[in-house]
């Protein structure tokens, strides 16, 4: 006898990627701290990491809007095709956003940036990772 098809993920997908917003506080949190523990108080190490992790978050939605606009087995092929384009539009994004933000954001810690920016990745993957 045959199982069925096990359900799509869209569901828990979702739900990790709301937990996402938790990730990016704590990463403005982090960097707030570090911030007016280490430095001035300029406040330039925590925004940029809030902007970094930002500029993650808002990437990573934007192509689970794409991979979630269809489902089924007879919609494969525009399954595919979303998800090209969604990743295509997720790397043009991103490095429109960087160039933006480095062409705007006047005073910018690069570091701070790149390590929100990663930190929202690292945490991406592994809340993903979850599932099965």
């Amino acid at each position: 006898m045959t199982q069925p098809a096990k359900r799509s993920q869209k569901d828990q997908i979702r739900v990790y990627l709301k937990r996402q917003t938790w990730a990016l506080l704590i990463v403005i949190i982090g960097a707030w701290l570090i911030d007016s523990i280490g430095f001035n108080g300029e406040l330039t190490v925590a925004k940029s990491a809030a902007i970094g992790g930002l500029l993650s978050f808002v990437t990573q939605m934007v192509f689970a809007m794409f991979m979630f606009s269809h489902s089924g087995y007879r919609a494969r092929n525009r399954i595919v095709s979303q998800f090209f384009r969604g990743q295509a539009l997720k790397w043009a994004l991103t490095v429109f956003g960087f160039a933006l933000i480095f062409i705007t954001i006047k005073p910018l810690s690069p570091l701070a940036l790149f390590a929100g920016f990663i930190v929202m990745k690292i945490s991406h993957v592994l809340m993903l990772g979850r599932i099965k």
